[in-house]
């Protein structure tokens, strides 16, 4: 009887709570305990989610490791767009724009505009969709209000490009580095042509259909 009691009480440390309380009760305390816990959780892990801007071309994120930007103002012929834009009176009206910029946007499939991008009232800076300020040299940040998974991508080094090696600071380009913000659709490139062969080797005859792209893969089908 002894050796049973001194059971109970080392060996099955929660055999005494078992046999006093009801299971349910005991899993329905439990069940409490862990919706606390995802509400207290939730809201903590929405705010990390969001990257946070420290200062222009610098972004932070605390899942990431920490990267710079290379910087975008220095290579837009027209900023800062306020040497003309000051002098102008806001027009949020869907038009036909006249040069200097484009008269179309191939972006969104007719779903935005100029403004959905541009401060309407401080040409130097874009906007999210929360109405934010966004510097030039963050645009990536514009970009993640609608490219939310391909961003993702981008900040954790499986999208866009790198500089340097894979060592050390991580440097990295911007969307706009790459994809024309008024036209981002990337069109395909032809393939480099193929290495030549090493001394002594010589090409398999089916290597030319092993390199063959898509384009020309396809066209091959409807060929035949």
């Amino acid at each position: 009887m002894m050796q049973t009691e001194r059971t109970n009480k080392i060996g099955h440390p929660f055999a005494r709570f078992r046999s006093s309380r009801p299971r349910g009760i005991a899993v329905a305390k439990n069940c409490v305990l862990l919706l606390l816990a995802l509400f207290a959780y939730v809201p903590a892990g929405f705010a990390q989610a969001r990257q946070e801007v420290t200062e222009p071309g610098i972004l932070v994120n605390p899942a990431a490791v920490e990267f710079s930007i290379f910087p975008r103002k220095p290579e837009l012929t027209y900023y800062p767009c306020t040497q003309c834009h000051e002098f102008m009176t806001p027009n949020p009206e869907v038009r036909e724009l006249l040069s200097p910029h484009p008269s179309s946007l191939d972006h969104g499939d007719q779903r935005i505009w100029c403004l959905t991008c541009h401060k309407i009232d401080d040409r130097d800076y874009l906007t999210n969709l929360l109405g934010e300020n966004v510097d030039f040299d963050n645009a990536p940040e514009v970009c993640a209000s609608c490219h939310m998974q391909r961003h993702n991508d981008w900040m954790f080094g499986g999208h866009g490009k790198r500089a340097g090696n894979w060592q050390g600071q991580r440097a990295i380009y911007s969307c706009t580095h790459c994809h024309d913000p008024h036209s981002p659709l990337i069109e395909p490139r032809a393939p480099k042509p193929l290495p030549p062969v090493r001394k002594g080797l010589e090409r398999p005859k089916n290597a030319r259909e092993v390199y063959l792209s898509v384009w020309e893969r396809l066209e091959k089908r409807d060929h035949e």
